[in-house]
Parts: structure tokens; sequence; C-alpha cells
């Protein structure tokens, strides 16, 4: 046979990586439809990540199978992305997977449970891999992921003790 049409041996990664997880979590002063109604809708994604000037969801589908597309800029340079909703239990749960990532496992879970003194609580999470060879690192994987999850919780909670919003 050619090897023009021979197939390359290709291991995945995902035999040999394992799974971790990390959360960050924060007290908002909201109500769980106005902190859902803030985070969901990718319309609000350029008041919570850098770099991201637009986003919007996908026609016909919404909740579980939804996709949400985001125009980034980084380093002037005009990037698309697109994230699928895993998951979802609307005002409560939500797990995404960003379309196209390179890590098969990587996933983001969003969840808003009630807190001490009337806060909700809003606990962002990542699921991501670590090559076997990395292991040694897992620390400092951990600490990316959980620094990325920190940031927008706090942007959130800064969004909602900004605006003023105050529970009903």
């Amino acid at each position: 046979m050619s090897p023009w049409f021979k197939r390359p041996e290709v291991s995945s990664p995902l035999t040999e990586a394992t799974v971790h997880f990390v959360c960050a979590s924060t007290a908002i002063y909201a109500t769980r439809r106005q902190i859902w109604d803030f985070i969901k809708p990718p319309e609000n994604a350029a008041l919570l990540s850098p770099g991201v000037v637009s986003g919007f969801r996908a026609p016909d589908v919404e909740g579980l199978g939804e996709i949400q597309v985001f125009i980034s800029v980084r380093a002037g340079i005009e990037q698309v992305s697109a994230l699928e909703v895993m998951e979802e239990i609307p005002l409560e749960l939500a797990v995404t997977r960003t379309l196209g990532d390179a890590d098969q496992a990587a996933r983001m879970r969003y969840f808003i449970h009630p807190g001490d003194n009337g806060a909700m609580i809003l606990d962002i999470g990542q699921y991501f891999t670590i090559p076997v060879e990395d292991a040694e690192n897992l620390a400092k994987y951990e600490q990316h992921y959980w620094l990325g999850c920190q940031q927008l919780v706090d942007r959130v909670k800064a969004f909602f003790e900004q605006s003023g919003a105050r529970r009903f």
C-alpha cells in the first residue's frame, strides 16, 4: 500500500491524561434570576471577559445544545470562538464546552445556590486534563485555571455591587 493512503497511528491524549477540577466561589447579594440573567446571555460576555467585543446565540436552540458565539480581539487580531451548552438546569446550573478545544475533557461549570444572610453563591469551576508528562506541574495548572475562575466570579460580583442591584 502506498504511504499516502496509510493512516498514521495516533494515541488519544485522554488515555494518558488525568482530569482535574478547580472552582472559585463568591457570595452575591442578588436574586438567582438576576445572576442567571447576567451570566447566561452571550451578549453580556463583553462585561465578563477581556477582549470579547461581541457575543450572540446561534439561532434555533436555547438551553441544552445551545451554541454561543464570541468575537474577541487579542493583540489586535479578531478571533471567533464558540461554546456549546452541555447541561443546563435553568437558574441553577450550566456546563459548557468550547467547540474545537484540544482538551476533549475541558468543561466550565456555573452553579448558583443559596448562601448565608440572603446571599446567593456563584461557583464557577473548570475541568481540565493534565498530560502524564506534566503531572509534576499539577499545582501550576490548578493555580492557572483557578485564577481564571476567580477572575470571572469577581467580575460578576463587581457588576452587582457597582450596579446597585438589590434583592426583591
